[in-house]
């Protein structure tokens, strides 16, 4: 693995938005909340005014601490609401999520009204790893048989900045939205790119410019080069058990391999968090059919 110093100081390289100590120094700061606006608004495509940032939930000054979520106090439509951020995309992440959010209506309603009456509440999650396979999605909540809509007041926003950050590199910001740029440049590394995408935008150059800043800051570079090596090993390892795994069952099942067996592995290593490339080479399945799965 390159070392990240080498790459970052020597290289058109930055430490990118989506390393969740800079997210926070860059959009938890209450002095610029302009750009937590922005992010906001292009995102659920309304004026959004943040109103709160809860002091527990950002980057302090002793900059081992951290946490991946950021929750909010907001204004939007004349109308309080409440809005998470969330950078570390999970299928447990997900889960817990869901089963937070459909207990709210069992605190705010009594009985005999409506779900109008409960509070707004928008999640958005930055999908870092191309955890879902979708470039951007919006879910509600629905009925478990009649999968109809129960409520438009809680939303969930995915976001994938791998694809944004794909479209903007081959695009060159040409003809581009402010959200695209916004999240091509969260899921970038390149100051090249970053120069490109902010050049237009008052609040996304103050943006581009505090992460070439961070990026040459020596503690910042020592913990996220530390965290990137933590990773790298864990990934590495869960893939090492999965690839173990799978050849022991197709060993298992020589005789009789069924096209079950390897889909019901693809499922499970994606869940584990496991690459598409790295699916692709064990299974032989192409990546566009793993992302259908």
């Amino acid at each position: 693995m390159v070392n990240v110093y080498e790459r970052v100081l020597k290289e058109d390289e930055v430490i990118p938005l989506t390393y969740d100590r800079i997210f926070k120094l860059i959009f938890g700061d209450a002095n610029h909340l302009e750009r937590l606006n922005l992010l906001l608004s292009v995102t659920l495509k309304k004026k959004v005014e943040v109103i709160k940032l809860y002091p527990n939930d950002l980057l302090d000054d002793n900059r081992v601490n951290k946490k991946n979520e950021v929750d909010l106090l907001c204004k939007l439509d004349g109308e309080y609401v409440s809005i998470e951020v969330n950078t570390d995309l999970t299928q447990e992440v997900v889960n817990r999520n869901f089963a937070f959010v459909s207990r709210v209506p069992s605190k705010d309603l009594k009985p005999g009204e409506e779900y109008s009456n409960i509070s707004r509440y928008y999640q958005i999650n930055i999908d870092i790893e191309d955890f879902l396979g979708v470039p951007y999605e919006v879910c509600h909540l629905t009925g478990d048989t009649t999968h109809k809509l129960v409520t438009d007041r809680v939303e969930f926003y995915f976001i994938n900045v791998k694809h944004f950050a794909e479209i903007c590199y081959n695009e060159g910001g040409k003809g581009l939205t402010d959200f695209e740029k916004l999240y091509g440049m969260i899921g970038t590394n390149s100051k090249s790119v970053i120069d490109v995408l902010t050049k237009d935008n008052k609040i996304l150059k103050d943006i581009g410019d505090m992460v070439k800043k961070y990026s040459s800051d020596d503690e910042l570079l020592f913990y996220y080069d530390r965290e990137e090596r933590m990773l790298h090993d864990a990934k590495r390892k869960i893939e090492d058990e999965l690839t173990k795994n799978f050849k022991k069952q197709l060993e298992a099942n020589a005789k009789e391999v069924t096209e079950k067996t390897t889909l019901d592995m693809v499922r499970r290593m994606k869940q584990e968090g496991a690459s598409l490339d790295f699916i692709s080479k064990v299974t032989g399945i192409s990546i566009q059919e793993i992302e259908k799965m």
